[in-house]
């Protein structure tokens, strides 16, 4: 599916210690978003708390759009890596996409 893209915007990571279990808060031009890093069965997993409150879960797989087949946005990881492990997932960068 093709997507008309309105703002790609650079989610910046939180100045913490990359732990196993962490969540943090960050804003967007739609609002605040709240996003929780879960390591779990040997890899990394998502959620994201939508300004409209709407929980989504995300891939944390290099360079996959999440949630394409939504209206309002979608989420991917931009990396040069080929696999995505616990120490390397600060490595990467976070965007969220708006769609038109």
């Amino acid at each position: 599916m093709t997507r008309d893209i309105e703002r790609i915007e650079s989610l910046p990571w939180p100045e913490i210690e990359l732990s196993d279990n962490f969540s943090f808060f960050c804003s967007c031009a739609a609002g605040s978003l709240e996003l929780t890093f879960r390591w779990l069965n040997g890899r990394w997993n998502l959620w994201v708390e939508l300004p409209d409150g709407s929980v989504r879960e995300a891939g944390v797989q290099p360079n996959v759009t999440s949630w394409s087949g939504f209206s309002d946005w979608g989420f991917f990881v931009k990396t040069d890596l080929s696999k995505i492990d616990r120490a390397s997932l600060f490595l990467c960068e976070l965007y969220l996409v708006t769609w038109r």
